[in-house]
């Protein structure tokens, strides 16, 4: 019996082996459109500008709790061992983490129409179950999850609070945020369900012990400078394909705004200097 009129065919089995189908699927499903690429580069000078604070506010909220603070020491959230001593935030480690952490939402701040952006944002969330990596790192869904949510809520209350912005801009930057950051939690539970697991072999899941360097999907370089290595050289790579601007102007605009009950860890944050992309946990 053929599929009655309007309705779509999806394939199970293409959902849990081919992440060009899944991503197509999850985009038809949320409505995810030209309309929301558009909303994301017009608002791309918004985004960036709040991204030095929002790394501070995640990286405070991660260390207010031991089973997360404690995987900065023993790479997998399942470790229980008692620890002599947790990091702090002043501490090099959490410093460098910053970094990732900032390239991360450079990342998920440029061009969304492409599908090495998609790719990446699947090798993620394969990074935090042991896989792809030289040195393994475990992160429960749980603590992803609420990690994402944390980032997501910021995000939004940073843009809806923007004085200048017109609510028309306001409402369609943070329906296209929303369904990109929906995407990329679907993309770490795909790596830690058992969904679909019937589809898949050994071969799937056979990645090279040695693991792909940071800020690479498939040998190619997706982010990060090109040249020097500087941090606006790198900034200006991840997002460059998708610039909106007018020649001449300045996408690194003031952003002026109070945020409720993140008014002042948003004032009180610094600049941070950004080298390479991965989700906050440990490098």
């Amino acid at each position: 019996m053929g599929l009655p009129k309007g309705m779509q065919h999806v394939s199970r089995e293409e959902l849990f082996t081919s992440l060009p189908t899944r991503i197509q699927y999850l985009q038809s499903f949320l409505e995810f459109d030209s309309d929301d690429v558009n909303a994301l580069v017009e608002g791309q000078k918004y985004i960036k500008a709040v991204i030095p604070a929002i790394v501070n506010i995640v990286y405070k909220k991660l260390l207010k709790y031991d089973i997360t603070a404690r995987v900065f020491t023993t790479r997998d959230t399942r470790n229980e061992d008692e620890l002599e001593q947790f990091v702090t935030e002043d501490s090099a480690q959490i410093q460098h983490r910053k970094m990732f952490l900032r390239w991360y939402l450079t990342k998920l701040n440029s061009d969304p129409s492409k599908m090495e952006y998609w790719e990446y944002l699947d090798k993620v969330g394969l990074m935090h179950v042991g896989l792809g990596r030289r040195n393994p790192l475990h992160v429960d869904y749980v603590f992803l999850g609420a990690c994402l949510g944390y980032i997501q809520d910021s995000m939004f209350e940073a843009i809806l609070s923007h004085p200048h912005l017109p609510m028309a801009n306001k409402i369609a930057i943070v329906k296209a945020l929303g369904k990109i950051i929906w995407i990329q939690n679907d993309l770490f539970a795909k790596w830690h369900c058992t969904d679909g697991k019937e589809y898949l072999d050994d071969s799937e899941l056979d990645f090279d012990p040695e693991g792909e360097k940071e800020g690479y999907v498939h040998g190619k370089k997706v982010l990060g400078a090109t040249g020097t290595g500087s941090e606006s050289e790198g900034d200006g790579a991840s997002v460059a394909n998708s610039q909106p601007y007018a020649k001449g102007s300045n996408p690194a605009v003031a952003f002026p705004f109070e945020l409720g009950r993140r008014t002042a860890q948003f004032k009180s944050s610094v600049a941070i200097t950004a080298t390479i992309t991965i989700f906050p946990f440990v490098d």
